[in-house]
């Protein structure tokens, strides 16, 4: 009799309904914050010819709110141990904030079985999309180069890992009827277990 597979940490602990909400909720609010410190410091940077950072030059911090907050609104997890962002049943979680769509880690990172915690953000701050990369393995990244800093999440190998915790409801145009693209990748919602 073949042996049975261990259940994952997604069949194990799956994420609740309330959990998801947390997560959103946390995400949004970090973001909300920090469209209104835009407004505030745009101004003053082009009063002095500057241009303000970027989201993804302050993307640590707002990723370490992001973590703040959702320790505060889902009671299964709390701040990581080691080098782990977050901890939930004993398993360490990372919160990655990336322009666009996808998932891009620094190449030198060891990719143990942890869990991403992955927000995709526009030029205007807006959240696209929510999700969660179970169980990443090293192989839904691309090779390390020896002329690059970072890897980039392959969305076809990681899809079955893969669930969407939040989707920013597309605009259509006005000319075409089309949906108006939110990003390159397309990462397919896993269906309920």
């Amino acid at each position: 009799m073949p042996a049975r597979k261990r259940p994952g940490q997604r069949e194990a602990h799956p994420l609740t309904e309330d959990e998801r909400d947390g997560i959103v909720l946390a995400v949004k609010s970090a973001f909300r914050k920090l469209k209104n410190l835009y407004a505030d410091i745009i101004p003053s940077f082009e009063q002095y010819g500057f241009r303000p950072p970027s989201a993804a030059v302050i993307a640590r911090d707002l990723s370490e709110k992001i973590e703040a907050s959702i320790v505060q609104h889902c009671g299964t997890f709390r701040k990581g141990v080691k080098f782990a962002d977050l901890q939930r049943f004993d398993q360490p979680w990372e919160v990655k904030i990336c322009k666009g769509s996808g998932l891009t880690i620094n190449q030198s990172k060891v990719i143990k079985g942890e869990n991403y915690i992955v927000v995709n953000y526009d030029n205007a701050q807006q959240v696209l999309r929510v999700w969660v990369l179970w169980e990443a393995e090293d192989r839904f990244f691309s090779a390390r180069k020896g002329n690059s800093n970072a890897r980039t999440i392959s969305a076809a190998v990681a899809a079955p890992n893969v669930e969407i915790v939040f989707q920013h409801e597309r605009k259509v145009r006005a000319r075409s009827g089309r949906p108006e693209r939110t990003g390159r990748i397309r990462i397919r919602k896993m269906p309920e277990s």
